[in-house]
């Protein structure tokens, strides 16, 4: 489970540190936004002297063992812990182990496997357990033993290879289970120096609050975590350090202790150190955060009273010179930091712990409120556990099963996050009465996909109160045959055509058929797959498993619900005077019913030369794949997106998760300027920039450069920019040819009334094709509500399909974000920001005539966007009181109005 915390983080689902860091500089800078003053060049120049001076270390302790185990145990392993404590950046940029522990990523030879899920959670007690484990071992046998060190050596850093090898990032080594890992974490709380890294280019989410990608605030997030499992090793950690570090260097002096009564009083002596730090922590009015640096800061304390006299030994082991008073220096200098980085410490935490409770309160209020939100979320926590391993996740009352399951690190599909699309069906198989009730449009996808009583979509799906146990696998329904025939029908009706496997041909194919028991129904699907999620598409772009997961439906559907399939086949005549359809394969449909859901294809960008190889759009799995195959086959190192919309937005970061440096260019003054107000833009492009995505305004490409492949664009100011791929994310455009080559009226989509009626008796187009009073939302929720309307028509019925309120919900960029209804307020409109004056606002709502007409929330408490979207849906008035709650942080009182007789109804919609 990742921890909200102050500043940008990782993209789909991935390790995430925060929301997202206000235009400005952030309190917690990550390494994007730190200054960088060193070259990467000569930092690779560093780090290639650093793998030769480990290996000839690695020789020396076989050819030469005494001068080589004085080199480690007397000068190297002395000097690292004051280099963790002041620049731990430093150590983590030179590391030998993590420089070949990178290399295959380097060279590209990295399977980037991510580790299994056991190894996630338990890296940080492994790397303990190696740490304590090696450093005891010296006693025994790494001191006097120069081939057993240089073993030693050599399988460590042979490891750090082959963890390089098989996973991705740092995840198989550096941050996982290195046994210097708890060391460089618990001294890396508040570094004095803060060394950007220089590994990670770009970053892959490879880890869990990560110190490399934002040094001040990686450990406070591993403390503050939810999930004791992952808090608990590193509170041991500090809790033993000083303990073990005391009794390692009294008792090796003792001339008359055996080996095995030194591991004995050893253990005491970390034993007692760990019982002090829990005794403490549960008598006196002191926080973990305080003790955690109190400890490994007395840890270093003692550590240096003693390496200061191994050091003065040393010099005067190589010089000859007597420098025993410089212990004195050496351990002031060493306790004066400890003291000033213990404060430090603190401060950092507390300040981390206001941004982060600002951040995870339902929205970003004062101190005091948040404290109070903070504390009452927390008493309402609910427990999710998951099948078929039992992993188990606290969650606030309110979250999702879809956000618990992500939150738990299960793999689950998302799509529309509105229960329409069928992406994340789950079986519930305890604690189905504690969930919110399923709505319209979740039961009409849960009789869509047929499974049993107890499925439930996994966005839709709240959890309230209770324990509720979960399959990631829904179990098998009824089959079509068994559900009860309609009490009546048009037996006249003998043939119905669907042209489309989209999201609305398939709804308007299954509406068809529970009208209508015995018609033919023929669906035409261009594509060779069945529904599959197009929402997660840009998941194919860096991801491994193809298809897998993003399948709506399987092949037994179409035969279930008696409906022909035509599959990779294309309409390529429509005659509505015969009224039949010519397919691409020669075959003529007859029908009495035709419903037009041919969908939408990616507008191409009016730019000489786009069209060349390595120019895409990205509207189908065929695009994203191809995108995949390209960047492989060209080794391409640069990408340029043409679109700020969420289109471009989530092929952005799709590409930057392939390991392309990605900048994307907008010609408009903002990002996301259809479904977001100016400030929510100005805060995602800072989110991006978190990520490395370089997100440029009013820049506009003019031609593509290259031949035979993509070599750069030149800009609208005659300047050029290099890149290996170019993508246009620039809007859809109706596929609407079919329909005006066969007479029936068109504008910019297929023209049609309240009834989904074309301007043709007995045709109707529902989706991306249909132009509904001059609109084309482009919305899978607005495409189904068409279909449903379009199939009720078509079989004789009178639905109307009404205006609905537009909502978008954006997660394909690491950032919970969501927008219901009017965003730009209007004359005499009002907008209130919830929150401290002057700060940035993450929740706003737009009131007309004191009524809830829009609003945008980021970063949301799971009851927030509930709330909000049934408060904007009926036009709630708020009163005085409601509206006084509403701005000190209480978005409850959304949901506690009354709703006005006069209630707009609205068709929901999402991304």
């Amino acid at each position: 489970m990742t921890t909200p915390v102050p500043a940008a983080g990782r993209v789909a689902g991935r390790v995430f540190l925060g929301p997202i860091p206000t235009p400005g500089q952030p309190v917690f800078r990550n390494y994007t936004q730190l200054p960088r003053r060193v070259p990467i060049r000569a930092w690779r120049a560093v780090r290639a002297v650093s793998v030769a001076a480990y290996l000839a270390l690695v020789i020396g302790l076989f050819v030469r063992p005494a001068g080589a185990l004085f080199t480690f145990f007397k000068v190297i392993v002395p000097v690292l812990p004051l280099v963790f404590f002041v620049a731990p950046g430093l150590w983590r940029n030179i590391c030998p182990l993590s420089a070949v522990n990178q290399a295959p990523r380097v060279f590209r030879f990295t399977r980037a496997y991510r580790p299994p899920a056991w190894l996630r959670r338990h890296a940080f007690a492994i790397a303990l357990v190696l740490f304590f484990g090696i450093t005891s071992a010296r006693i025994a046998v790494f001191n006097t033993s120069g081939r057993a060190t240089g073993i030693l050596l050599a399988v460590t850093i042979a490891s750090a290879f082959l963890g390089g090898v098989l996973f991705t990032g740092k995840s198989g080594w550096c941050s996982s289970i290195c046994p210097l890992l708890p060391l460089q974490r618990a001294y890396g709380q508040t570094p004095f120096v803060r060394v950007p890294n220089s590994h990670c280019r770009p970053c892959v989410g490879c880890t869990k609050n990560c110190y490399d990608f934002q040094p001040q605030a990686a450990y406070q997030a591993d403390l503050r975590d939810a999930d004791s499992r992952w808090v608990s090793p590193r509170k041991l950690f500090a809790a033993g350090l000083p303990g073990f570090v005391l009794g390692y260097f009294t008792l090796t002096t003792s001339a008359t202790l055996e080996t095995a009564q030194v591991y004995e009083r050893l253990a005491l002596f970390l034993a007692g150190s760990i019982a002090s730090f829990y005794l403490l922590d549960a008598l006196l009015p002191v926080t973990s955060r305080l003790l955690t640096a109190l400890y490994p800061a007395v840890a270093i304390s003692i550590y240096y009273w003693y390496a200061g006299a191994v050091l003065a030994a040393s010099f005067r082991t190589v010089t000859g010179v007597d420098v025993g008073w410089a212990r004195w220096p050496v351990c002031g200098i060493v306790w004066a930091l400890a003291l000033v980085w213990v404060t430090r410490t603190y401060a950092a935490g507390r300040r981390f712990e206001h941004e982060a409770s600002d951040r995870t309160a339902p929205v970003q209020v004062g101190r005091t409120a948040a404290r109070a939100l903070a504390a009452r979320a927390r008493r309402s926590l609910v427990q999710v556990r998951f099948a078929p391993d039992d992993t188990a996740v606290d969650v606030e009352a309110g979250t999702s099963l879809l956000e618990a399951a992500e939150r738990a690190g299960q793999q689950i599909e998302a799509g529309c996050r509105m229960g329409v699309c069928g992406a994340d069906p789950v079986a519930v198989t305890s604690g189905l009465a504690d969930l919110t009730p399923p709505g319209e449009e979740e039961q009409n996808t849960l009789r869509r996909l047929g499974h049993a009583p107890n499925t439930r979509m996994a966005c839709c799906a709240r959890v309230m109160s209770g324990s509720v146990q979960v399959s990631l696998a829904p179990e098998p329904g009824e089959q079509i045959r068994a559900r009860p025939r309609p009490a009546s029908y048009d037996r006249s009706l003998t043939s119905a055509v669907v042209i489309g496997n989209g999201i609305a041909g398939v709804t308007a194919a299954d509406f068809l058929r529970r009208g209508h028991p015995d018609c033919e129904i023929h669906l035409v699907g261009s594509e060779a797959q069945v529904l599959y999620n197009r929402m997660g598409i840009y998941r194919l772009v860096y991801g491994r498993s193809a298809m897998q997961g993003l399948y709506l439906l399987g092949e037994s559907w179409y035969d279930e619900h008696a409906i022909t399939a035509w599959l990779n086949t294309y309409a390529t005549a429509i005659d509505t005077s015969a009224r039949r359809v010519r397919l691409g394969t020669g075959d003529m449909l007859h029908y009495d019913r035709l419903i037009l859901a041919t969908g939408s294809s990616s507008a191409l960008p009016a730019i000489d030369g786009f069209g060349i190889p390595g120019s895409f759009v990205m509207r189908q799995a065929a695009d994203a794949m191809a995108i995949r195959s390209f960047a492989q086959q060209h080794d391409a190192r640069r990408a340029i997106v043409l679109g700020g919309g969420v289109l471009g937005l989530e092929a952005a970061c799709a590409l930057r998760e392939l390991g392309l440096h990605v900048t994307l260019l907008e010609r408009g003054s903002r990002l996301l300027a259809r479904q977001f107000d100016e400030r929510t833009g100005e805060l995602v492009r800072a989110h991006l920039g978190g990520l490395g995505v370089d997100a440029r305004l009013g820049v506009q490409a003019a031609a593509v450069q290259g031949s035979g492949r993509v070599r750069g664009v030149v800009l609208g100011d005659g300047t050029s920019m290099p890149c290996d791929i170019l993508l246009a994310a620039v809007g859809i455009q109706p596929n609407a040819d079919l329909a005006a080559a066969a007479g029936i009226a068109v504008s910019r989509g297929v023209l049609v009334d309240d009834r989904m009626q074309t301007s043709v008796c007995g045709v109707f187009a529902a989706g991306d094709v249909a132009e509904h009073h001059g609109q084309i939302p482009g919305l899978w929720p607005v495409a189904v509500k068409q279909a449903e309307v379009a199939a009720i028509n078509a079989l004789g019925g009178d639905e109307r399909m009404t205006a609905g309120l537009p909502a978008t919900i954006v997660k394909g960029i690491g950032l919970e974000l969501a927008a219901v209804g009017q965003q730009e307020p209007g004359p005499g409109d009002e907008v209130i920001l919830a929150g401290d004056p002057g700060a940035p606002s993450c929740r706003r709502l737009v009131l007309a005539a004191q009524r809830v007409v829009g609003a945008t929330v980021i970063g949301h408490h799971p009851l927030d966007l509930a709330a909000v979207t049934t408060a904007v849906k009926q036009g709630l008035v708020l009163d005085p009181a409601a509206r006084a709650a509403v701005q000190a942080g209480d978005w409850s009182a959304l949901a506690s109005q009354p709703q006005p007789a006069d209630a707009i109804p609205a068709v929901a919609s999402s991304r």
